[in-house]
């Protein structure tokens, strides 16, 4: 059970009642939706590089799987191999992800993110040495968005773990990615 209530639909704001009521129907956007200051700029941003970004899906959801990991977020993690899986990533990809396992069912690049992420989350930064690799083959949008896209994740985990969000009740049937660009696309 959630460490405080989730609210009340009826209590919001109408323009947040209608933006939660066009969302996917996650226990975090429910629980951000408690704060009106962050609520919809919040999504916004998610909107922002899960439909309207320039990393490759596949590569945006290791990153996310694997800041899970490092976090401890189970309710990420939960939500987001469903994702991966909806999107066509195999299951012995989404397993690799787990800190200590081989990475070998990725690519050189992959690796590279992958430690590119590690290093963000358990060091606050990447090395200069990962960032260079990493500049090698990404574009400065890229690594400004896949920087964003670690942080977010961060955030979200912590948010997660601190109000001790629960798995919903119902998952949701698909990624719900296009239901978050559906719902900014109204504001």
């Amino acid at each position: 059970m959630a460490r405080i209530p989730y609210p009340d639909p009826e209590s919001l704001p109408n323009d947040d009642r209608e933006f939660l009521a066009n969302l996917p129907q996650l226990n975090i956007s429910r629980m951000l939706a408690g704060s009106p200051s962050m609520f919809q700029p919040l999504t916004r941003v998610f909107n922002a590089y899960l439909n309207n970004g320039v990393l490759d899906t596949e590569l945006r959801e290791i990153v996310i799987l694997r800041v899970a990991h490092l976090r401890e977020s189970y309710y990420e993690l939960e939500n987001h191999k469903r994702a991966a899986r909806v999107l066509g990533m195999s299951p012995e990809r989404i397993d690799a992800l787990e800190p200590g396992k081989s990475l070998d069912e990725f690519s050189e690049q992959e690796q590279l993110v992958i430690k590119f992420t590690d290093e963000v989350v358990l060091d606050g930064g990447a090395s200069l040495e990962t960032f260079t690799q990493v500049e090698d083959f990404m574009n400065a949008a890229e690594l400004i968005e896949l920087t964003v896209v670690i942080g977010v994740y961060t955030m979200v985990s912590q948010i997660c773990e601190t109000f001790d969000i629960e798995f919903e009740e119902t998952p949701i049937a698909d990624t719900g990615i296009d239901d978050i660009g559906k719902a900014v696309s109204k504001l």
